[in-house]
């Protein structure tokens, strides 16, 4: 007899097919995001809350699901949402363009039990009521339950504030799948099954807890809150539909992105392993010019955000990852298109220069390869792009910052990864896959093979219509091995080694024709860091001294005065004593002496000011005590002069020797710990071929390779390594031999890094400075079109008699401006320039306007002697006007802030000389060098310092000179007094 029998399904087939299928808990993630993208979701969330019983939640804005779909659908193992035909896919997508679906087998949603065993999951529709359900994936475990045993509370509710008081409820039907309800038979079946488990598992392990009690008290005690739903975008009401799904009992690797975690060895590589797999979970890569086949940018975002006390943080967020404008920047680029026929057509960057574009990089397949072509083995057509920088930043034609920032970028994102129609195919790209045999490959010749997958930032793009067969394994443990599979890993690796050989690694002409030119001009760039380094050692040695000194001189300052004012000299002994005491003096002076003041000084330059003071104050006071020392000598007239001369002799030797020995003792001291250094690094280098050949002729006795590479890759690190050794060695030697020379190496150094400061710093000021006259061309122009508007609106108000007050003020406002846009005409760079006369008065009249309400605020007077009003000049206005204006300027500014009771700014005329002069606190003796530099002030309210420099530039350009006024007679007020000759003038004589 023949019977007919159907399957019976365990529950442990749920298990089988759901958490024990995944491979990791970040890729249980990336698989319930699929199913988000799949729902037409524009964004999904992890958030982890921190808690005694931390809680994991996924959030999304997808299409949701009402209480049938769930029943119909969700509940359903191995169902597919496209094969629904009551599905309306226009009003899923809202708004969305189509998308392939992510999801092949329908199980994807029990990969939910890896995260978590219980879950509550809430869903809904636009503008139908929510649907909740609650599961505990562990009751599937139990080999003695059929699937027909367990059950599913499920509920649907109107408002979302009902969900808190249904909880209770579901939590009391669920915990029945343990306890049995009020079915006997069920109840029956259910008490035998897990009778049966919990002696299963005790039997095993005497210490191991039932797993029916671990159950319902887990169920029992789990507690889900507002605090977890709120974070939801149909919960905050940021959208009407989506899906949510909360877990407790948490995995272990989503506990491990908690601060609160206890740390140990192995929560670094957790998070570093779950940021790496979900961090490209979109395609960064994606061409929006629209030049490869398969590249997806889609509209989907994605985000994993921990919360505690403290607050929320993001550790994903798939708006920070690097992007196409990141990486097309890099200096090795390849991006193409693998054809049907295997062949790869493209385009290649090698050290920052494009060598092929369009489609002129061709790579034919393998020849001793064959492309499948049927219709279950085709690969179609696959984009490859891949983009990296030299590991030696020495060899990168990129800048020290660029480099630094991809190596950061590298640490974070390297990988060479796929994605299947935007999203991200695992395990691809992660540190613990190699699938396309890159580290393999390395790790037998890193030169010539070039590619590093930490420091690559690469993928290919697939598609599931272009590439069919391109199928992943149910556990996403990667590709079927099918036959396509191993096509497309041939062909990229093929592309990959031939790029290689041909332009970047240590076997291309290309490599060896670029580096000597990049490395000469890194070189260069490391000369300019160097001198930054030694510009910021001589800074803090700099204001290191200064500030000990700064501590020590003003005691030392009246220690000089005092002895200066009991200075007495009467006979000889009173003669050497004195001699004496100014030498010890001096010698002390001597130990204040500060190295060459960096430049700019910056926040030195206060204390700097002080110092220089001091020192000044003592040295004038030390010099006067010599001349009363030289006139005693002379009125005492000693009667042994050549004994008081000996003695001076042998203490100033004495001194000197002293000073010696002490530098001696320094040098020697330098000299051994050098010599120690050096040594060490010889010992270093000297092993260094060895350690690196020896393995090599292993390899080559147990037949790993053959005699040919062996020999050709130790002439590699041969000449790698001389050529390290001769930049360490090569430097050195020629340093000590300019020592040897009596080259000033520090002069030189220093002297050189001031003065490529100071070039640089004044190139940078007059191409800012050559703006000005533009900006103020605008500026004036721009002006005179508002005045225009805005005298037709006051005389259309007045005209109309509206608010004749305050029509009356608006004039007289605009009036001011425009007074002020006249005198900038004077200083406009363009137009014709004209020349004409200019007098001293009619310069005296232009600044009394000028500055009329400054001299009334401030009680300054502004007059000119008779000699200036006669002097005149065959000029340009716009050349001569604001030189004046700039001084005057600056009179008055400091004029004011002296608080001088009466203030006052002379122009006069002094030895056929232009002086304007003024009653201020006058110029320090330090700055006088200065005053004329671009951008150098003096003002606390931020003066720009460029007006005095301006003066010095527009008189230059017509042959005129400008000077600060050192001579008595040019000092026609206390304050400041400028110099002006000017070439050609006419003076009433």
């Amino acid at each position: 007899m023949i019977e007919a029998v159907a399957f019976r399904t365990q529950a442990r087939t749920v298990d089988h097919l759901g958490r024990e299928q995944i491979a990791d808990c970040p890729t249980a993630v990336s698989e319930l995001w699929k199913n988000a993208y799949d729902a037409y979701a524009r964004s999904v969330e992890l958030h982890i809350f921190d808690s005694s019983e931390p809680v994991a939640a996924i959030y999304d804005d997808g299409h949701g699901m009402n209480y049938d779909e769930f029943l119909d659908r969700w509940l359903v193992v191995g169902t597919e949402s496209k094969y629904d035909p009551r599905r309306n896919v226009e009003a899923d997508r809202d708004g969305l363009p189509e998308r392939t679906k992510q999801g092949q087998k329908g199980i994807g949603r029990l990969s939910s039990a890896n995260l978590g065993p219980l879950l509550l999951l809430v869903s809904k529709r636009k503008d139908q009521d929510f649907v909740a359900a609650l599961i505990d994936w562990r009751i599937f475990e139990n080999p003695f339950l059929v699937l027909n045993d367990i059950e599913v509370p499920v509920t649907s509710f109107v408002a979302k504030e009902d969900l808190v008081d249904l909880l209770p409820a579901l939590f009391d039907r669920l915990v029945e799948n343990v306890w049995g309800g009020s079915d006997d038979r069920r109840r029956l079946r259910l008490e035998q099954a897990w009778a049966a488990y919990d002696d299963l598992v005790i039997s095993e392990d005497k210490d191991a807890v039932a797993p029916s009690k671990t159950i319902a008290e887990t169920i029992i005690n789990t507690r889900f809150s507002t605090e977890h739903f709120r974070q939801w975008q149909v919960w905050s009401g940021t959208s009407d539909h989506g899906t949510a799904m909360f877990m407790s009992n948490i995995n272990f690797d989503l506990k491990a992105q908690l601060p609160s975690v206890p740390s140990d060895g192995a929560i670094p590589g957790i998070r570093n392993q779950f940021f790496r797999t979900l961090s490209a979970f979109v395609d960064p890569l994606a061409d929006s010019s629209g030049h490869e086949v398969n590249a997806v940018a889609p509209d989907f975002t994605y985000a994993v955000k921990v919360w505690d006390e403290t607050g929320v943080r993001s550790i994903v967020n798939g708006n920070e990852i690097y992007s196409r404008a990141d990486t097309d920047v890099m200096e090795h680029v390849i991006e193409g298109t693998v054809d049907d026929d295997g062949f790869f057509r493209g385009q290649i960057k090698a050290f920052g220069e494009w060598r092929k574009i369009g489609q002129d990089y061709v790579v034919p397949p393998p020849k001793d390869f064959t492309v499948p072509n049927g219709p279950n083995t085709r690969i179609g057509p696959v984009d490859i792009y891949v983009a990296t920088y030299e590991r030696t930043r020495l060899n990168s034609t990129h800048t020290d910052d660029q480099w630094a920032h991809y190596e950061s970028l590298a640490d974070r994102y390297g990988g060479f990864m796929v994605f299947r129609n935007g999203l991200r195919v695992l395990p691809y790209g992660r540190v613990d896959n190699d699938f396309f045999e890159i580290e393999q490959r390395r790790s037998i010749s890193a030169g010539r093979e070039f590619w590093n997958a930490r420091r690559m930032f690469g993928r290919i793009a697939i598609t599931r219509e272009n590439n069919p067969n391109l199928k992943d394994k149910a556990g996403r443990e990667g590709f079927i091995d099918n036959r396509a599979a191993k096509a497309v890993k041939t062909i990229i690796i093929n592309v990959l080694r031939t790029s290689a050989y041909q332009f970047f690694g240590q076997a291309s002409d290309i490599r060896a024709q670029e580096l000597e030119e990049i490395k000469s001009k890194n070189l260069k760039t490391r000369a300019e860091q160097e001198r930054k380094n030694l510009s910021k050692l001589n800074r803090k040695k700099f204001g290191g001294l200064l500030e000990r000194h700064l501590k020590s001189i003003p005691e030392f300052e009246s220690e000089v005065a005092s002895e200066l004012g009991n200075l007495s000299i009467r006979n000889g002994e009173e003669l050497v004593s004195a001699q004496k005491r100014l030498e010890s003096l001096r010698e002390t002076l001597t130990s204040f002496r500060l190295p060459g003041a960096p430049s700019p000084l910056g926040t030195l330059e206060e204390d700097y000011r002080l110092f220089r003071s001091y020192m000044e104050r003592s040295q004038s006071r030390l010099s006067e005590m010599n001349n009363r020392i030289a006139e005693a000598i002379t009125t005492i007239k000693p009667p042994r002069p050549e004994e008081i001369l000996t003695q001076q002799m042998q203490r100033n030797a004495g001194q000197l020797q002293a000073a010696l020995r002490r530098w001696k003792a320094e040098i020697e001291k330098l000299q051994s710990g050098e010599k120690e250094r050096i040594d060490a690094i010889f010992a270093e280098r000297s092993k260094q071929f060895h350690s690196m050949a020896m393995p090599l002729v292993e390899r080559l006795k147990s037949g790993e390779v053959d005699l040919n590479y062996s020999s050709n890759l130790l002439e590699t690190w041969r000449q790698q390594i001389a050529d390290e050794n001769s930049d360490i060695f090569e430097g050195y030697i020629a340093a000590l031999e300019l020592l040897r020379d009596n080259v000033d190496l520090h002069l030189i150094a220093t002297q050189g890094i001031n003065d490529n400061y100071d070039l640089r710093e004044e190139l940078n000021r007059v191409n800012q400075l050559a703006q000005l006259g533009i900006t103020v061309e605008i500026l004036g122009h721009e002006l005179k079109s508002y005045d225009q508007m805005i005298r037709q609106g006051i005389n259309f108000l007045e005209a109309h008699k509206i608010e004749p007050q305050v029509t009356q003020g608006m004039r007289t406002g605009l009036e001011g401006l425009a007074r002020h846009l006249d005198f900038l005409s004077p200083l406009k760079v363009s137009g014709k320039k004209t020349q004409r006369f200019i007098s001293g008065a009619e310069i005296e009249d232009y600044l009394i306007e000028f500055f009329r309400k400054t001299l009334s605020r401030d009680s300054i007077t502004l007059e000119a002697t008779d000699a200036f009003r006669k002097f005149k000049i065959f000029e340009q206005p716009s050349r001569i006007l604001p030189v004046f204006i700039n001084l005057v300027n600056n009179s008055l500014y400091w004029v004011a802030s002296a608080r001088t009771s009466a203030g006052r700014v002379q122009l006069g005329v002094e030895n056929k000389r232009v002086v304007v002069s003024d009653n201020g606190p006058g110029v320090d003796s330090v700055d006088s060098a200065q005053l004329f530099r671009l951008f150098f002030t003096r003002r606390l309210g931020g003066g720009n310092g460029i007006g005095l420099y301006l003066c010095r530039m527009n008189l230059a350009a017509g042959g005129h000179q400008i000077q600060y006024a050192d001579e008595k007679r040019y000092q026609l007020q206390s304050g400041a007094n400028f110099v002006i000759d000017f070439k050609g003038a006419e003076y009433d004589n």
